[in-house]
């Protein structure tokens, strides 16, 4: 078992699109062996503050640490070693074979993907590994990009809207394999919709109302009926199932 950690942390962050403040004043830090699931309404800053924790952007105010060190000092293949990140969207644009792109995730390391067959096997790509990919469906290749993902072994995983386009079985697996990589000592981080997967395998939940305000706290202290009626609207209680 992997027990090698990082600490990634955020202080006093405070995210703007235009003149609008999406996050302001955000205290967190992201805890060894722990998922976090982060939960708001579309615009509400979810994939902003994941680039943000990814090195890929700066916030308007406030600092990201990693392991102390200033986050926009570290370079990027060496930020490559400790934080990775699955972004919403699909790129594109990539010609080869899908085992050419999972063995992708290995480069900022320099060496072969020692455990690429069993990526390809756990994420049930064995028979489509030499299929160029982008001949294959939504959800396969979004399958192939969480392969990649994990072949580059972070300590720090974030996820962008990873169930996207994925059957049910799949985020399940998907879900799995972000409780798997905690208990391993990683870190996980998801920005998910369905309430109801967020309590399957979330540790905390950070909900971004998108004006500015945020919650932070465990699973039974945010999934109710009127925090989720708060964060998305009138109505939308009804899609949340309580654990019994």
């Amino acid at each position: 078992m992997r027990t090698i950690s990082s600490n990634l942390a955020v202080q006093s962050l405070s995210l703007r699109r235009g003149a609008r403040t999406l996050i302001d004043a955000l205290d967190l830090t992201l805890e060894a062996g722990e998922v976090l699931g982060i939960l708001g309404a579309n615009g509400a800053g979810k994939s902003t503050l994941l680039n943000v924790l990814a090195g890929l952007a700066a916030p308007e105010q406030g600092c990201v640490t990693l392991d102390g060190q200033a986050l926009d000092t570290v370079p990027p293949l060496t930020r490559a070693h400790y934080i990775g990140l699955l972004p919403q969207g699909d790129e594109g644009g990539f010609f080869g074979s899908v085992n050419d792109f999972i063995a992708l995730g290995r480069y900022p390391f320099g060496d072969a993907p020692g455990n690429l067959a069993s990526q390809l096997a756990s994420w049930e790509l064995v028979e489509l590994a030499q299929r160029p990919l982008d001949t294959l469906s939504g959800g396969e290749r979004q399958r192939a990009r969480l392969a990649q993902l994990a072949v580059q072994a972070p300590r720090i995983a974030l996820l962008d809207e990873p169930l996207t386009h994925l059957d049910p079985a799949h985020q399940a697996r998907l879900l799995a394999w972000a409780r798997s990589e905690a208990d391993a000592g990683h870190t996980v981080v998801l920005t998910l919709h369905d309430p109801n997967w967020a309590a399957c395998q979330c540790d905390r939940l950070l909900f971004l109302h998108g004006d500015g305000r945020w919650q932070l706290g465990g699973t039974a202290e945010l999934l109710t009926p009127d925090s989720l009626e708060a964060l998305y609207g009138a109505g939308t209680a009804a899609l949340w199932r309580r654990q019994a």
